[in-house]
């Protein structure tokens, strides 16, 4: 048995105790790789720091439950890969709610749902427009004929890894131009 993990045993036999020590020692020695392990999936810091916390949150408020012959390292890891799961469904179900949003008929709507809609479509276009011109036509064909990416390559007679690679770009500078808009 390795020293870490000695060392992981007796600090999980020690938190299941409630030993407030014993959790600080444990948090200060994995949140670091658990934050850098989350932000890979999240590319969020905020939410990758939020992550963080509430696992260990959950750790600490779950302690009792603590198995110290299994290792709490795998039980923080495991936990921490089912939050990013989770964080990640929920984007696509917030996702596909928006769109589903969006293309409902424009009579359908509310005044209120109408004017965020033409807002937001404006704030597109005015992103958009500021892309290169291979961006923007690489956009607008999966965004106005629902093309996909296999279509758009053969179109543009380009790879579909580059096209993979230039909707990723401008997926990413979208999230990152509404997120710092939201903020504000």
């Amino acid at each position: 048995m390795s020293e870490d993990l000695a060392e992981d045993k007796t600090i999980a036999s020690r938190i299941k105790k409630g030993d407030r020590e014993a959790f600080s020692i444990f948090f200060n020695k994995y949140r670091k790789r658990v934050y850098d392990f989350s932000i890979k999936y999240l590319e969020d810091p905020d939410e990758s720091a939020e992550t963080v916390q509430s696992v260990f949150v959950g750790i600490w408020e779950h302690r009792h439950f603590i198995d110290k012959e299994k290792s709490l390292k795998n039980y923080l890891y495991r936990s921490v890969v089912n939050s990013i799961y989770n964080s990640l469904k929920k984007r696509a179900i917030r996702r596909a709610y928006l769109i589903s949003e969006l293309k409902k008929p424009e009579g359908a709507s509310d005044p209120y749902d109408k004017i965020f809609y033409n807002e937001l479509e404006e704030k597109l276009d005015q992103i958009i427009s500021t892309l290169p011109i291979q961006q923007q036509r690489i956009f607008n064909y999966r965004r106005h004929e629902g093309l996909s990416l296999i279509e758009i390559a053969q179109k543009l007679n380009l790879s579909v890894r580059t096209v993979e690679n230039q909707v990723y770009r401008v997926n990413k500078l979208l999230k990152k131009s509404f997120r710092s808009e939201m903020n504000t």
